[in-house]
Order: C-alpha cells, then sequence, then structure tokens
C-alpha cells in the first residue's frame, strides 16, 4: 500500500478495554511492526551511537551507554515533511519578553479569532527545539484550523526543573492574558506535546488547573508522555511481559529497558529535586481530578507505553474525560516522521477530533 492508502486504512479501528487500536494497515492482530518501523530500528541498533552497543541479545537487560548530552542531542530526531494543504503565516516572536516562539496560522484565516494551540518538543528535556517540531506545528494549524505557538523552552541541564515548566505556564498565561489582542477563542486553549514535552503539557495543565485555578485549558493531547521519574515505577511501568511480539522481540525488549534503566534525562533535569516531585512524577500527583479533559497517545511498542497507559487509567477512574489511543507498529517518537508514517499524520487528525470536540 502506499501512503495515501495507509492513511485512508488507519481510519478503522477496534475498541478494547476502553483502548482505540489502530492496527498497522494490512494486519489484522497485535504484534506486528509496520515496515517504516520496523527499517527504523534496525538502522538504529546498526548506526545510532546510543544503541549499538547495547547487549540487547542476551538474557541480562540492555543498559543505557554512557555518552555524553551532545550525543544524545544530536541523535535526536527524524525525516519529516510538510503535510499541511493551505497556506500558513509563520513567524517567530518572543512570547512574554522571554520565551521564543515560532507561530502558525493559515493565510486564509489570519483576521479569524481562532482557537490556540501549543505545541511543546520532546528531547528528554535536554534536546529537541522548535525547529525539529515545525511540520508538527503546521499539521496542526492546518487541520485544526488553530494559531500555534510552538515553544522554544530552556534545555536542562542549562536549565533545570522547573524553569521549562514555569516557561510554558507563563507562555499560557501571557496568550490567555492576551487572547483579544491576538485574536483568539480564550474558550478554546489547547495544549499538546510529545514525550518530555507530554510530560511539560500535563505539568502546565495541573498548574493551570490544580495549583493556580486559572482554567485556561480546555483540553490536552500527549504524545507518548513521559510521567514518573520515579526509578522504581519507570522500571515497573516498562515491564513488556504482557505484549505481543511477532518480531523483533529481544531488539524491542532492550528498548524498553534502555528507557527504564536510563536516569540521564530525570537526573539533568531535576538537579537535586526528588524524584517524587509531583511537577515530575505527574502520575503520583495529589487532585489530578481536576485535570482537563486529555487524550493519549502512544505507540504499541513505546518504552513510554506503560507510563501513557497508568496515567490516562488514573484520569479515567478519577471521571476526567479521556481518550486513548495505541498505534500498533509504532515505537517511540513515530510522530516525529510525520509525512513518511502515515500514522503520525493520522495522529494529528484524531488529536484535532479530540481538542475540537
Amino acid at each position: 500500500m502506499n501512503y495515501q492508502e495507509q492513511l485512508n486504512e488507519l481510519k478503522k479501528s477496534d475498541m478494547r478495554d476502553d483502548v482505540e487500536i489502530k492496527f498497522v494497515p494490512g494486519k489484522h492482530e497485535d504484534g506486528w511492526l509496520s515496515d517504516d518501523t520496523r527499517t527504523e530500528l534496525q538502522n538504529m541498533f546498526a548506526h545510532n551511537p546510543m544503541f549499538q552497543n547495547m547487549d540487547h541479545k542476551q538474557d541480562k537487560p540492555a543498559k543505557a551507554p554512557k555518552i555524553s548530552i551532545q550525543a544524545f542531542r544530536d541523535g535526536m530526531g527524524a525525516k519529516h515533511k510538510n503535510v499541511a494543504k493551505h497556506e500558513l503565516i509563520i513567524d517567530n516572536t518572543i512570547l512574554n519578553g522571554s520565551v521564543t516562539c515560532r507561530t502558525y496560522v493559515r493565510e486564509d484565516l489570519k483576521d479569524e479569532v481562532l482557537p490556540a494551540m501549543i505545541y511543546v518538543h520532546g528531547g528528554a528535556f535536554y534536546g529537541g527545539s522548535m525547529m525539529a517540531v515545525d511540520d508538527i506545528a503546521r499539521a496542526f494549524a492546518d487541520f485544526g484550523p488553530y494559531r500555534v505557538f510552538n515553544l522554544e523552552y530552556s534545555l536542562a541541564p542549562e536549565h533545570p526543573f522547573p524553569t521549562a515548566l514555569l516557561e510554558c505556564y507563563s507562555s499560557l498565561k501571557y496568550l490567555h492574558d492576551n487572547a483579544a489582542m491576538l485574536k483568539l477563542d480564550p474558550d478554546k486553549f489547547y495544549m499538546s506535546g510529545d514525550s518530555a514535552g507530554g510530560n511539560l503539557t500535563a505539568g502546565t495543565a495541573y498548574l493551570d488547573h490544580a495549583i493556580f485555578h486559572t482554567d485556561f485549558l480546555t483540553r490536552v493531547v500527549l504524545y507518548y508522555p513521559d510521567v514518573t521519574e520515579v526509578r522504581d515505577q519507570r522500571k515497573e511501568l516498562a515491564d513488556t511481559n504482557s505484549y505481543t511480539f511477532k518480531e523483533m522481540e529481544n531488539e524491542l525488549k532492550a528498548l524498553a529497558d534502555f528507557f527504564s534503566s536510563d536516569e540521564l534525562a530525570g537526573t539533568v533535569y531535576r538537579s537535586g529535586h526528588a524524584q517524587e516531585e509531583h511537577l515530575i512524577s505527574i502520575l503520583n500527583a495529589d487532585h489530578l481530578e481536576e485535570m482537563p479533559p486529555t487524550e493519549v497517545i502512544v505507540g504499541e511498542f513505546d518504552p513510554l507505553r506503560g507510563q501513557g497507559e497508568a496515567f490516562i487509567k488514573k484520569l479515567h477512574d478519577l471521571n476526567i474525560e479521556t481518550h486513548y489511543i495505541r498505534y500498533n507498529g509504532m515505537s517511540h517518537a513515530f510522530l516525529d516522521s510525520l509525512g513518511y508514517y502515515p500514522q503520525a499524520e493520522d495522529s494529528i487528525q484524531e488529536a484535532v477530533k479530540f481538542l475540537n470536540k
């Protein structure tokens, strides 16, 4: 199947215990990788310095290699392309006098009052950039349609917790306070982020709804969020024994081991704060019943799948409006491959559907 045929096939889904499951196009059961993911993983294990030394064929768990933060930063990201169908006006600006931001709006809607969408990139708190998710932001602006604000928040270890989180909240507050001037609908403020950006999105929503009670955010979408830095909890939630594997089982389990054993992200971001700090390990926060409606999107073989499932279940059990989508055949950061992985484009369409309810 070509890209468009796969995209069409992804409109179908199965519901299983409150989980919407989208199978690999052409497959109708769990455990299969998509062709794109298989190729990506094979190349990653063969060529990426972060993974070359992982002992994924042995019985002992794979451990994260000791390499520099810059090497990790250099190994992040993937090929992506613009899937927006409309012309966009894109600009760089500074929010609240301090946070660099890239803004997007459809050219034909530039004078309209639109919902606001804040996007927060991933990268383990110490990597990534707004340009790495530029095409993601374009897609949200086009599909929404929204005025999108793609944040370039400060990275650890140069700027540890709580700098990035406070920048996200201050950006949200600035945008809401200036909604009329910026042509934003104050009743439709959305936020989304992937991986560490999912953590910052959830943390911002928590500050907004449970701490400051400003209630600016209407809905949030979290892509494979990192929601706990508690060591034992990370290992428990990375357990893949209940998963179905039809191929590359050793490699996929090693990837989960890598994520659960890697303490670099949490250590440099926490910078002395406890693992249990609720604004870092949001899964364990009190008063989550005050969170806004939340959607979580994960890949079947994402090492953070267990964290996403635990978080959405907790919110669901607290009677928060939730939606959970699992894309079979996908691993971590599949959204980065927008325009190449049809699941990435479909997931943005699904996110927009949830946000626009």
